[in-house]
């Protein structure tokens, strides 16, 4: 397209797009912002219109030209019943509006008889389908041949709008308002003189191209001639215009850099963000190939930042990750790329290493690195670090590829819990596909009846008598079978289903124990089991009360069970969430105790009724002396702080002698039962079983 008329026309192209931008900006300090916005529109429809004039004219065959032709009377189509609106918002008189609105519902017919017919609105059968020669000697497609109706409905309209321009401005002028300006007369001439041109190159008479869009340029001068006359009234028309160009220069250059600034670097954290990162990352990966080194990309995503930004509020969370930037910062300083993707979620590139074991190094020194808690106003957070590692060329072709690696490998260690770290391998990419296909389908599930609860009995140690079933949620899923909660549950809370789930969950206990009770077991009560989100839910309260209510259970006939390292997320807040929910009168256990580093002075402030003993230090008490010594222990902390025990993983006989020797007082694990059917747990308290 390297042509005189080709480079003319994109000349338009450009400044009527400039048009559009300076009508937007008048809009703003305008009296007019009706006109303004409109008549930028019109100015961005003129420019598309020039553009596909161009596309038409340098067509490389008729098929191609006719197609281009076909976008030229679409955007000529579209001027029409705009050109009325911008009159119409001029005009002050009741109905004007109106007759735009008509006008743009018949356009709306003849754009679509425009893509309907062969040829466009304007023809129905050409007679000149030949690239022509221009007086200049240059080569363009200007189609021609005989008219259609609907072209002459174009006419019309287009006549109509040009005598609407012409009334307008001569009662403008004889009120002596702003727009009675000569400059306007000259444009509204030189657009009919160009349609009318434009009239004859269809009818074949001249071979021209479509002169319109400049004649509407200089029309858009003018108007935003006038109009910024009208904002800056205090100096002549030379040097305000001269001074806001001037001005707006200036502006678009500070505004280019600070959008490059901000195109490529994180505001909270200052660190480069995506764009800039994966600029970066081009970087070190051309440097890698040239000097034959491996590179490897870290992604590191802060845990549970949602339960910090909902219990502490969004300014600790900020500050949170301000001070993982500061300590990624420190520790890397300018031999590694670090920038923030978004969200809790940082990446580290680590390039200069010949070897796997060197990166391994650096992601460890990394890790360690931010390892520590962390101290915000109020609190002190120990925080964990999912993290995902890939390496070049191991691992991927390209920078962007090696970020997606490094994501899969982020994503298998989110799954595998917090504060997992996973190296990509290729197979990932199938676990993803896998693990999208079951969120879409547990968002369904629980619409369709797919879980169910089965029921573990806790009994005591004493009497051997069923004192609680606790309900462990399953998802029978169609194709998969029985799907167990560690597959299913980290999804729940990433989609954010986990509410409704938890909601059923704490409902149908609820309703199976009133069963219970109507069969005879009236003493037994039922936990549950609650995860990280739900205890930040503000409702969760209202959801128990609502469940035991519809039971016409009492509330100590509930007990709710909450993982211990979620509570150490940020103890302070975690003690708040309980002191309301013991409020209620329902019993709380702190699960898998032992796991989660507690500290004693948090617990002796937690306001729980039990806590149950991890698995992992029952399942080698009869053979390891020190998980016996841990058991002693626990039995003993419990006794102090007058809390029951609850011991899990029992699975001999000797191993539930040695706890009730220890004084432990309630046990739980197949030795007694495996997870139970709704029915079958019925079965085992009324055979197996005497109700406490």
């Amino acid at each position: 397209m390297d042509t005189p008329i080709a480079s003319l026309y994109l000349v338009s192209v450009g400044a009527l797009a400039m048009c559009a931008f300076q009508a937007a900006l008048l809009a703003r300090s305008s009296s007019y912002v009706r006109a303004c916005w409109t008549f930028a529109v019109i100015c961005l429809t003129f420019a598309l219109f020039q553009f596909s004039n161009v596309q038409q004219q340098h067509a490389p065959n008729l098929a191609a030209a006719i197609a281009a032709h076909k976008w030229v009377n679409f955007f000529s189509l579209l001027l029409v019943p705009q050109i009325w609106y911008l009159l119409a918002s001029l005009d002050a008189r009741t109905g004007s509006f109106r007759l735009a609105y008509a006008v743009g519902c018949v356009t709306a017919w003849l754009v679509a008889e425009n893509f309907a017919a062969p040829y466009g609105y304007r023809f129905s059968a050409l007679t000149i389908d030949v690239p022509g020669e221009l007086w200049w000697g240059e080569h363009a497609f200007l189609l021609a041949g005989e008219t259609t109706p609907a072209y002459t409905v174009n006419r019309l309209l287009s006549l109509g709008a040009a005598v609407y321009a012409a009334i307008f401005c001569i009662r403008a002028r004889s009120q002596r308002v702003r727009f009675s300006n000569r400059l306007v007369w000259i444009s509204v001439a030189l657009i009919i003189v160009t349609t009318a041109l434009g009239g004859a190159s269809d009818a074949g008479k001249l071979e021209l191209p479509y002169l319109s869009g400049f004649g509407f340029l200089f029309l858009a001068a003018s108007y935003l001639l006038l109009v910024r006359r009208e904002a800056t009234q205090r100096m002549t028309e030379k040097i305000r215009i001269s001074a806001a160009l001037e001005r707006e220069v200036e502006s678009h250059k500070r505004a280019s850099l600070r959008f490059e600034h901000a195109l490529s670097n994180d505001a909270l954290t200052r660190l480069p963000n995506r764009v800039g990162a994966l600029d970066m990352l081009h970087k070190m990966f051309v440097t890698s190939e040239s000097n034959l080194t491996r590179m490897g990309v870290l992604l590191l995503d802060l845990d549970r930042l949602a339960i910090i930004n909902g219990t502490r509020g969004y300014e600790a969370g900020n500050q949170l990750l301000v001070e993982v930037a500061q300590r990624l910062r420190n520790h890397c300083g300018n031999r590694m790329l670090v920038a923030r993707l978004g969200s809790a979620r940082f990446v580290v590139g680590i390039a200069g290493h010949k070897t796997w074991a060197g990166i391994e190094s650096e992601v460890e020194g990394i890790l360690a690195a931010v390892k520590a808690p962390f101290s915000i106003p109020g609190t002190v957070l120990n925080m964990t670090f999912s993290a995902g590692v890939a390496v070049y060329p191991d691992h991927a072709s390209s920078a962007e590829d090696l970020l997606a690696s490094a994501g899969l490998a982020l994503h298998q260690a989110r799954d595998a819990g917090p504060g997992n770290l996973r190296v990509f391998h290729p197979s990932l990419q199938q676990s993803l596909s896998e693990r999208i296909g079951l969120e879409n389908e547990l968002k369904d599930a629980l619409d369709k009846g797919q879980f169910i609860l089965h029921y573990q009995p806790q009994v005591c140690a004493v009497s051997d008598r069923v004192v609680c079933m606790e309900a462990l949620i399953r998802w029978h899923h169609p194709t998969l079978g029985l799907v167990m909660p560690d597959k299913f549950i980290p999804l729940a809370e990433a989609t954010g289903a986990i509410a409704a789930i938890g909601s059923w969950v704490i409902d149908a206990a609820c309703q199976q124990l009133a069963s219970w009770r109507e069969n005879g077991f009236t003493d037994v009560r039922v936990a549950v089991n609650l995860s990280a989100q739900q205890l930040l839910l503000s409702d969760l309260g209202d959801t128990v009360q609502l469940a035991l209510q519809r039971a016409a259970l009492r509330d100590a006939d509930l007990e709710l069970e909450i993982t211990e390292s979620v509570l150490m997320q940020d103890p302070q807040r975690s003690i708040e969430r309980l002191e309301v929910l013991r409020s209620l009168g329902v019993r709380l256990s702190i699960d898998d105790f032992g796991t989660g580093y507690s500290s004693l002075g948090y617990l002796k402030l937690l306001p729980v009724h039990a806590f149950k003993l991890d698995r992992s230090f029952v399942r080698d008490i009869g053979r390891s002396p020190k998980d016996l010594e841990i058991c002693a222990t626990a039995v003993g902390l419990a006794r102090n702080l007058g809390l029951e025990l609850v011991a899990e993983g029992v699975e001999d006989a000797m191993q539930a002698a040695q706890l009730r020797k220890l004084g432990c007082h309630l046990l739980q694990g197949y030795y007694f039962a495996r997870p139970l059917a709704a029915y079958a747990a019925t079965d085992f308290l009324a055979n197996k079983r005497k109700v406490a």
